[in-house]
C-alpha cells in the first residue's frame, strides 16, 4: 500500500496500457487458475484434514477405551481389598462384645527394653505392644483380647493377591501385623502408632463417617517399601478402640497394573489424590525425570516419611499445565510437552480419588496421519508447478497484443488534452485521427463539460462566500446562549458547540472536534424527532451535575430513510432534582418518626395493663370486705403509683423478701409484701448498676433521639446525642463510649462511613472498641453484609419495642465489660 504522503510514480501510455492490458489478461488467467487451485487445495486440505482429524480421534478414543478398562480393573480391585477390611472391621468389633473369647494360649514375652511380644513365628500375626502404654500392667491381658484375630487376618491376606499386610493398631500403642515379622529389630520400644497416617486418618476428625480411607504413598515401618493402605475404625460406643488396615505395596501395582502390554504406544502413571505418584513404569522415568521408590525401605532416622516433593505432581513447576488439567478434570486427554511432544488421558479411579494417565509420544500416536498428510502434501505441490509453467506462457502471448493497443490509444487522448487544455476551443489545424465512432462522440462530450464546468466553478464560489459568513452569524448567536448546545453528524461525532459547552467540559471547539458525543454524554440518541432524557454528567470539575438533555434529529427524505445530523442542548436541574430528594427524605424520616413513637406509646400501653387490672380488683375487694378496707386503701395507692410510674417508662419492683420467684410489678394479691421504687430510686438503682457506662445516640431525627434518650436515661445509662456523623466523631475525642446507637441514613456522612472513621480511630488512639448497633428499617440481607463489613457489631430494625432496645444495650455493655469487643 502507497502511503497518503507519497506519490504514485507515473508511468507513460505505453507503459500504463501494456501494465493494464497485461494485468487483465492475467487476472482472468489467475482468478481462473487460482479458482481451481482453490477447489484442488482445498479438497486436499479438507481431505488431508478429514483423515488426519478421524485417524486422531480413532487413535485417541482407543486410547481412552484402553485406560477406561484399566481404571475399571483397578476400581474393581481396591474395591475387594476395601470389602475385605470391612469383613475384618466387622469380625475386629465383635472382639469388642462382652462375650467375646481371648486367646490365652499363645506365647507373649517382655523384652529387655520392656516391649511385650510374641517370640516366635507360628504362621500366624506377630504382636508387639509400645511401652508408650498408659496401662503397662495390664498389656497382656488388653493383647489377649485381640489374638483370636490372627485365623481371619491370615485368611484376608492370602485371599487377594494385591494384600501384602494385614493389621490392627490401637491408641494404646498395640501392633497386630501378619505377615509375621521381628518386631524387636522393626519397632523402637517407645513407638507412637498415633503418629502415623495409617492410624489417625481413620480417626473421626478425618473419617466422621467411620468409613474406611485410602491413604497416600508412604514408606512401611514394618519393610515393605512404599505402600498405600486401606484403613477403617473400629468402635465401641463413641470411642476408638482400634485401627484395622490392609497394605498395598506400590511394586505390587505395579506388577500386576502393567504387567501386559499396553493397548496405546506408551506407558501408564497412577497418581495419589493429593498428587502423589504411586506407580510409574520405568520408561515413564526419563519423561518424569524420576527413578521409581518401590524398593526402597523404611528407616525410622529418616525425616521424610512421606515420598519427596519431586513425586508430587501437583508441586512441580514443570509440570504445572499437566497439573491443572488433572487435578480438576475427572477425566480428559490432552497434549503436553514431556521431553518431547506428549499425548496424556487421565482417568479418575472413584474409590480413592487416583488418577490413572495414560501416556504416549504424539508422533508414535499420530504416525499413520501423519504419513498421510505427507503425501496430500507431495500432490499440492506438483500442481503448483504445473499451473506456474501455464501462467508463463499465457504471459509471452499477452504482452504482444498490448503493444499493438498501446499504438491505437495514443493519438486520441493527445486530442482531448488539446479541447481540455483550450477550454473547449479546438484547434482547427488539429483533426481528431480515430476510426471509432465512439471517441468522436466523447470528445464533443468533453467540449461540452469543459464550458458548463468553467460556470458552476462560479456559482460554487459565490455559495462558499454566502455559507462562511450563515456560518459566522449562526456561531456568535449559539455563544450568546448561556445553555450548552452542540450538533453532531449522523453518526454522533460532534461537529460543533457553544461557548456554554466548551466551558462545562472544559475543552475548545477543535478539541471536542470527532469525538463521540457518548464519550461525554451517555445518551441514546432517538432515530428520528424529539426525546428528553435525565442524566447526571460530571463538568469539567469532576462534580456531577443532575442535567435534561434535549435532542432532536429528523429524517431527509421517507424514500432513503437516511438520518441527518443531531442536534441538542443541556439544562442544568441540579437545584430542582436536590430539592426533591430533600423533601423525599424529610417524609420519610417523619414517617419513620411516627411510627417509632406510636409503637413506643403502645408499648407501654400494654406494659400498664396489668397495674390497670389489678385496680379493678382491688376496687372489687373494697366492696366485698369492708373490715379491711384501710389494707386495701393501702393496697390502692401502691397500685397507682405503680401506674404512675409505668406511664413514665421508669419502674423497678423488689420484693422483700429475696426468696421469691422473681419480680412481679405492682402489689400481690395474695398479699404478699412489695416495695415500689420511683424513678428517683430507680434511676438510682440503676446507675449503680451501669455506673460509668457511657451510650451515645446518632440519629438526625429528633423524635427518634428523644425516645432513645429517654428508654436509656431510665436504665440508668449516661446518653449522649449527636445529630450527625460529624458530631458523632466530635464527641469521640471527648469521652469514650462503651455502645453507639447509629442511624443509617443521615445528610452529609451516613451512618456506614460514620462508623468506618469511628474505627480507624479506635486503631491509631489504641481505644478499646465500642459495641455500635446500627438503627434502620426495612432490613434485607445485602445491607446487613455492608453493616458487619463497616465495623458494625449488630443491627436494631426500627420501630423497636423499648424492653428490646434497653436489653440490646445490656447485652453489649456486659460484652463491653467481660473482655474486648471483636470488630
Amino acid at each position: 500500500m502507497t502511503p497518503e504522503n507519497e506519490q504514485t510514480p507515473l508511468l507513460s501510455l505505453k507503459q500504463w496500457v501494456n501494465k493494464v492490458y497485461v494485468r487483465s489478461g492475467m487476472f482472468q488467467l489467475l482468478v481462473i487458475e487460482g479458482l481451481l487451485l482453490c477447489i484442488l487445495f482445498g479438497a486436499f486440505f479438507l481431505l488431508n484434514h478429514s483423515h488426519t482429524s478421524e485417524a486422531s480421534k480413532d487413535r485417541e478414543q482407543q486410547m481412552i477405551q484402553a485406560l477406561q478398562a484399566r481404571t475399571d480393573w483397578v476400581s474393581s480391585q481396591l474395591l475387594s481389598v476395601k470389602n475385605a477390611l470391612h469383613l475384618f472391621q466387622k469380625q475386629a468389633a465383635r472382639q469388642l462384645l462382652p462375650n467375646a473369647s481371648s486367646d490365652q494360649h499363645s506365647v507373649l514375652k517382655l523384652s529387655n527394653q520392656n516391649v511385650l511380644y510374641k517370640p516366635y513365628d507360628d504362621g500366624g500375626i506377630s504382636v508387639y505392644y509400645s511401652t508408650q502404654s498408659a496401662q503397662m500392667a495390664a498389656r497382656p491381658v488388653l493383647a489377649r483380647q485381640w489374638l483370636p484375630l490372627s485365623p481371619i487376618m491370615v485368611d484376608l491376606k492370602h485371599s487377594h493377591g494385591l494384600i501384602r499386610q494385614i493389621y490392627l493398631n490401637t491408641p494404646d500403642g498395640l501392633n497386630l501385623l501378619y505377615p509375621f515379622v521381628d518386631v524387636t529389630q522393626h519397632f523402637p520400644p517407645d513407638l507412637d502408632l498415633t503418629e502415623f497416617n495409617f492410624f489417625y486418618l481413620a480417626e473421626a476428625s478425618h473419617s466422621p463417617n467411620r468409613e474406611s480411607v485410602w491413604t497416600d504413598a508412604y514408606l512401611d515401618p514394618a519393610g515393605q517399601g512404599w505402600v498405600i493402605s486401606n484403613i477403617a475404625p473400629v468402635y465401641k460406643n463413641d470411642r476408638l478402640e482400634a485401627v484395622v488396615g490392609v497394605d498395598l505395596t506400590i511394586q505390587s501395582l505395579i506388577n500386576e497394573l502393567f504387567a501386559t502390554p499396553q493397548q496405546w504406544p506408551g506407558y501408564g502413571v497412577l497418581v495419589g489424590k493429593n498428587g502423589n505418584i504411586l506407580a510409574l513404569p520405568p520408561e515413564g522415568e526419563q519423561d518424569f525425570s524420576l527413578k521409581e521408590l518401590a524398593g526402597q525401605q523404611y528407616s525410622f532416622q529418616q525425616e521424610q516419611r512421606n515420598q519427596p516433593t519431586p513425586f508430587n505432581l501437583y508441586k512441580r513447576d514443570d509440570f504445572t499445565q499437566l497439573s491443572r488439567l488433572i487435578a480438576h478434570q475427572r477425566a480428559g486427554l490432552a497434549q503436553v510437552q514431556l521431553n518431547q511432544p506428549s499425548v496424556v488421558a487421565w482417568n479418575t479411579i472413584p474409590a480413592t480419588g487416583w488418577k490413572l494417565l495414560a501416556v504416549a509420544k504424539a508422533e508414535d500416536l499420530y504416525i499413520n496421519a501423519r504419513h498421510f498428510s505427507n503425501q496430500i502434501k507431495d500432490i499440492a505441490l506438483l500442481v503448483s508447478v504445473l499451473a506456474g509453467i501455464i501462467l508463463l506462457l499465457y504471459f509471452f502471448f499477452h504482452t504482444t497484443r498490448t503493444r499493438r493497443l498501446s499504438r491505437h490509444m495514443l493519438g486520441p487522448l493527445d486530442y482531448f488534452q488539446d479541447v481540455i487544455r483550450n477550454s473547449g476551443k479546438i484547434d482547427t489545424s488539429r483533426t481528431l485521427n480515430s476510426p471509432v465512432l465512439e471517441i468522436h462522440q466523447t470528445a464533443e462530450l468533453i467540449k461540452a463539460l469543459v464550458q458548463q464546468s468553467n460556470g458552476l466553478s462560479d456559482e460554487l464560489e459565490e455559495h462558499k462566500q454566502q455559507h462562511q459568513q450563515q456560518n459566522i452569524y449562526f456561531q456568535k448567536l449559539l455563544n450568546s446562549i448561556p445553555i450548552p448546545i452542540f450538533d453532531t453528524d449522523a453518526e454522533l461525532r460532534l461537529r460543533g458547540c457553544n461557548r456554554a459547552f466548551e466551558q462545562f467540559f472544559g475543552r475548545s471547539e477543535s478539541e471536542l472536534s470527532g469525538h463521540l458525543i457518548t464519550e461525554f454524554i451517555p445518551v441514546a440518541a432517538p432515530k428520528q424527532g424529539m426525546s428528553q432524557q435525565r442524566l447526571t454528567i460530571s463538568n469539567a470539575a469532576g462534580i456531577g451535575r443532575h442535567m435534561t438533555v434535549l435532542l432532536s434529529r429528523g429524517i431527509e427524505n421517507e424514500k432513503n430513510q437516511r438520518q441527518l445530523p443531531l442536534i441538542g442542548l443541556l439544562v442544568d436541574i441540579s437545584e430542582q432534582h436536590h430539592e426533591q430528594d430533600q423533601i423525599r427524605f424529610d417524609r420519610d424520616r417523619a414517617l419513620e418518626a411516627s411510627q417509632l413513637q406510636s409503637e413506643y406509646l403502645q408499648a407501654i400501653r400494654r406494659e400498664i395493663e396489668v397495674p390497670l387490672q389489678g385496680l379493678k380488683e382491688l376496687i372489687g375487694q373494697l366492696g366485698s370486705s369492708p373490715k379491711e378496707v384501710y389494707i386495701l386503701q393501702q393496697q390502692l395507692m401502691e397500685k397507682v403509683q405503680a401506674l404512675n410510674y409505668l406511664a413514665k417508662d421508669g419502674w423497678l419492683i423488689h420484693k422483700e423478701s429475696e426468696l421469691g420467684s422473681g419480680t412481679t410489678p405492682g402489689m400481690d394479691i395474695s398479699g404478699s409484701k412489695t416495695t415500689v421504687v420511683g424513678p428517683a430510686n430507680f434511676a438510682t438503682a440503676s446507675r449503680q448498676v451501669q455506673h460509668g457506662c457511657h451510650v451515645l445516640v446518632v440519629d438526625d431525627g429528633p423524635v427518634n433521639t428523644m425516645l432513645a434518650r429517654s428508654v436509656l436515661q431510665k436504665a440508668g445509662y449516661d446518653v449522649d446525642v449527636a445529630f450527625s456523623g460529624m458530631e458523632a466523631l466530635d464527641k469521640q475525642r471527648e469521652k469514650s463510649y462503651q455502645v453507639v446507637l447509629m442511624d443509617i441514613f443521615m445528610p452529609d456522612m451516613d451512618g456506614i462511613e460514620t462508623t468506618k472513621r469511628w474505627r480507624e480511630r479506635e486503631k491509631e488512639q489504641q481505644q478499646p472498641s465500642a459495641a455500635i448497633i446500627a438503627l434502620t428499617a426495612n432490613v434485607i440481607e445485602s445491607e446487613r453484609e455492608h453493616f458487619f463489613a463497616a465495623g458494625m457489631n449488630e443491627y436494631l430494625a426500627r420501630p423497636y419495642h423499648p424492653s428490646e432496645l434497653r436489653d440490646r444495650v445490656d447485652y453489649w455493655r456486659q460484652q463491653y465489660e467481660t473482655g474486648p469487643i471483636e470488630v
